[in-house]
């Protein structure tokens, strides 16, 4: 179980590291990699909490089971909101709609095919994969609380936000390069991977 968590930390932080080193992306590039990352997470949190109240067949208000998982969806956005408030005190020149038509176009030498086709169900495999392996063949939906895999991933998100905002002022008053930023981001990110417990 935890050589899976250590896999997928080092996969997701190899990604955007190599992007920096070898591909030229920039912070927003590497971002928008994240977001996927953290909306394809978003749904199999839904999925995890419905297979779970379903299995040990938990009789509870479906409006207050989804109006926690909305609130963490909220949560989710605000973030999202932020860090583009945070990009665009670090890079003010930065066009975002430009940026993100380049993401989903960008192209590896060699493969022409836009990245969004590859890249897209890479993303949401990778999270089934986890889901089958950490959650359905150990069958922890026998055993979680759905309360605690909201309460999990809503702290993580709090952890993002709180670091978007840190972010945001520490950009306001000092000017770092943004290359710094993503060591950063990447860093916490392996961190919280490895660390936290996901079920």
């Amino acid at each position: 179980m935890k050589r899976i968590h250590l896999f997928h930390a080092i996969g997701e932080a190899v990604i955007p590291l190599m992007g920096l080193l070898f591909f030229d992306w920039g912070l927003y590039f590497i971002l928008l990699f994240y977001f996927i990352d953290l909306l394809s997470e978003e749904v199999f949190v839904y999925i995890k909490v419905n297979k779970t109240i379903e299995f040990q067949k938990i009789n509870y208000p479906k409006k207050l089971k989804f109006g926690r998982l909305f609130l963490n969806t909220l949560f989710l956005f605000a973030l999202m909101f932020l860090v583009h408030i945070a990009i665009y005190f670090i890079v003010p020149e930065i066009d975002f709609y430009t940026q993100f038509v380049a993401f989903l176009s960008y192209e590896e030498a060699g493969i022409p095919i836009p990245q969004a086709y590859i890249l897209l169900p890479l993303v949401v495999l990778g999270s089934y994969q986890q889901y089958k392996m950490t959650f359905i063949q150990t069958e922890k939906y026998k055993i979680a609380s759905w309360k605690q895999l909201i309460l999990n991933r809503r702290k993580a998100l709090y952890l993002a936000i709180i670091g978007t905002i840190l972010s945001i002022l520490i950009a306001y008053f000092i000017a770092l390069p943004e290359f710094i930023y993503v060591l950063a981001i990447v860093g916490v990110k392996f961190y919280v991977d490895i660390k936290r417990e996901k079920i």
